[in-house]
C-alpha cells in the first residue's frame, strides 16, 4: 500500500440491493511548516547552544533528512520552488522577481487533488493572484501577528473551522528568525524562559567571535525558540482538534540565517535545510539522501493520490524515501543558485552538492559582492573592522566575501564550514572537472555565460 494514499474500490451492488454510501476519503491532511531564515540551526540538526525542544521532540519520532537543499539562498526564489516544483530558471523568480505565466501551483494542483487548501503567514511569492488558497491568512513583517504564538493558534483555529468534509493542505510560514532579531528574548506567553545566553552560543568559524556576534546570535536563537514554541503550540491545537493519525508534516526553512557565509550565498549555511518529515506510514529514521525543496509539491501530489507525470516538475516525490525505501535511480547531485538580493550589482552564481563535494561558480570578475545581510548585521560590522584593526584571517574572510572567487570546491566530509577552498588543489583535480562540467552542463540552473 502506498503511503498515506488508500486506492478506494468501487463497491459492485448485487441486483436488488440498496446502494451504499461512498467510502470516505481516506487520504491524509497535509502539513507544510517552513521557519524564515533558519537553516539547520536546530538541536535536533547538532547545533549547540540554540533551544528548540518541541521540534526536537518531533524529529526522535520523525524522518529526519541530512542532505536537503533550498534551490536558492534568498526567500522569494526559494518558496517560489515549493509551490511550483520547479527551480528559478524554470520558474522564472529569480530574486524578488514574479513567477512565469503559465506556471501550475501549489493551490490551484492541490486543489484539483480534491484537497482543500489553506495559508498562514508569510506568502513570499509573487504575484499574490498566482498563489490562490481556500484560506489566506497572510502577515506582513510588521503586523503585530507576525511573531505571535497566539495569532497562529488562532489562525489554525479559523482554517479547521472551515472545514467541508475534503482533506486539507496547510501551508504555515513563521517569520521569528528573519531580521531584526528580537531583543526582549521573544517572550511567547506564561512560563517563556530567559533570553539565550550569549556566553553558551556556538560561532561558526567562518564568523569571528566577539561580544558583539554572540549577542546577536543569541537574539537570533530566541526568535527560533519562539518559532518552535508556535510549532508546538500549534501541533498541540491538531491532536486535540483530532489527532494526527491522519495527518503527513514536513517541517523545514527556506534559506539560511541572515549572517555573512549565510543567506544570498550558496555555502552549506547559505542553502542547507532541516528536513523533518511525520506522521502517518512515516517510517523513522535518518536519511542521507540528496533532497531538492522543489521536492515537496510532487511528494504533496503523491499523497493526495494525484502523483504528477514524469518532467513534469525538476523535484520528484519523496514517498518512497519515507517509507524508508532506497531507489536505485535516486540522484546523484542537487543545485543551488543565487543572483541577487536588493543590492546591486547583481553576482550570479550557482553550486552543486555531489558526494561530499560542493562545488561553486561565481561570475563576479570586478565585481564587489553586496547584499542586504551587509547593511544591517552586527556580525558583518564586527569582521569589517576586525579586518580594519589587523586581523589578517578575519581581513581574509571578508575579501573572500567581497570578491568572490570564480571557482570554490569543498570537501564537507573533512571542511563541513568551508574553510579550505581546493579548487586549485591538484588532489581535488578531478572533483573540480566533475563540479565544473555538472554545472556546465545542467537545464535546471540557466549558468551564464553558457
Amino acid at each position: 500500500m502506498r503511503l498515506g494514499f488508500v486506492l478506494l474500490a468501487v463497491l459492485s451492488v448485487s441486483c436488488g440491493a440498496p446502494p451504499q454510501d461512498p467510502p470516505a476519503d481516506q487520504r491524509p491532511d497535509l502539513l507544510l511548516l517552513v521557519s524564515d531564515d533558519q537553516g539547520v540551526v536546530l538541536g535536533c540538526y547538532g547545533a549547540e547552544g540554540v533551544e528548540t525542544p518541541r521540534l526536537d521532540a518531533v524529529a526522535r519520532g520523525a524522518r529526519r533528512f541530512t542532505r536537503a537543499y533550498a534551490p536558492s539562498a534568498v526567500c522569494t526564489p526559494s518558496r517560489s520552488s515549493i509551490y511550483t516544483g520547479l527551480m528559478p530558471a524554470r520558474h522564472g523568480a529569480n530574486g524578488f522577481g514574479p513567477i512565469a505565466d503559465g506556471i501550475p501551483v501549489w493551490g490551484d494542483l492541490l486543489g484539483e487533488a480534491g484537497y482543500r487548501t489553506g495559508l498562514i503567514g508569510k506568502v513570499g511569492a509573487k504575484p499574490l493572484r498566482r498563489f490562490p488558497f481556500d484560506f489566506l491568512s497572510r502577515s506582513g513583517r510588521a503586523d503585530e501577528g507576525a511573531r505571535s504564538l497566539q495569532w497562529h493558534v488562532d489562525q489554525l483555529d479559523a482554517f479547521l473551522e472551515e472545514d467541508d468534509g475534503r482533506p486539507w493542505a496547510l501551508v504555515v510560514n513563521f517569520r521569528d528568525s528573519h531580521w531584526p532579531f528580537p531583543t526582549d528574548g521573544a517572550p511567547y506567553g506564561e512560563g517563556s524562559p530567559p533570553p539565550h545566553d550569549p556566553a553558551r552560543v556556538d560561532v561558526p568559524g567562518a564568523l569571528v567571535d566577539t561580544p558583539a556576534v554572540r549577542a546577536e546570535l543569541a537574539r537570533f536563537h530566541d526568535g527560533l525558540r519562539r518559532m518552535d514554541a508556535t510549532v508546538g503550540a500549534m501541533l498541540d491545537r491538531l491532536n486535540q482538534d483530532e489527532g494526527t493519525d491522519d495527518l503527513v508534516g514536513f517541517f523545514t526553512s527556506d534559506n539560511g540565517p541572515p549572517f555573512p557565509f549565510a543567506k544570498t550565498t550558496l555555502y552549506e549555511a547559505g542553502i542547507h535545510m532541516p528536513l523533518v518529515a511525520f506522521g502517518r506510514g512515516v517510517e523513522p529514521g535518518v536519511d542521507d539522501h540528496l533532497i531538492s525543496l522543489t521536492d515537496l509539491l510532487p511528494t504533496f501530489l503523491d499523497l493526495a493520490g494525484a502523483a504528477p507525470r514524469p518532467g513534469a516538475f525538476d523535484g520528484r516525490s519523496l514517498v518512497p524515501l519515507l517509507e524508508g525505501g532506497d531507489p536505485a535511480d535516486w540522484r546523484a547531485f542537487v543545485f543551488g543558485t543565487h543572483d541577487a538580493h536588493r543590492v546591486e550589482p547583481a553576482v550570479p552564481s550557482r553550486s552543486v552538492r555531489f558526494g561530499d563535494w560542493k562545488y561553486i561558480r561565481t561570475w563576479g570578475e570586478g565585481l564587489r559582492f553586496e547584499n542586504a545581510v551587509m547593511l544591517t548585521s552586527d556580525t558583518w560590522s564586527e569582521m569589517v573592522r576586525a579586518a580594519a584593526g589587523g586581523d589578517v584571517e578575519v581581513a581574509e574572510r571578508v575579501r573572500r566575501l567581497q570578491s568572490r572567487p570564480a571557482e570554490e570546491l569543498f570537501d564537507l566530509g573533512q571542511d563541513p564550514q568551508e574553510l579550505v577552498n581546493l579548487a586549485g588543489a591538484p588532489a581535488a583535480a578531478e572533483a573540480l572537472a566533475e563540479g565544473r562540467r555538472l554545472v556546465n552542463e545542467s537545464d535546471l540552473i540557466s549558468a551564464p555565460g553558457r
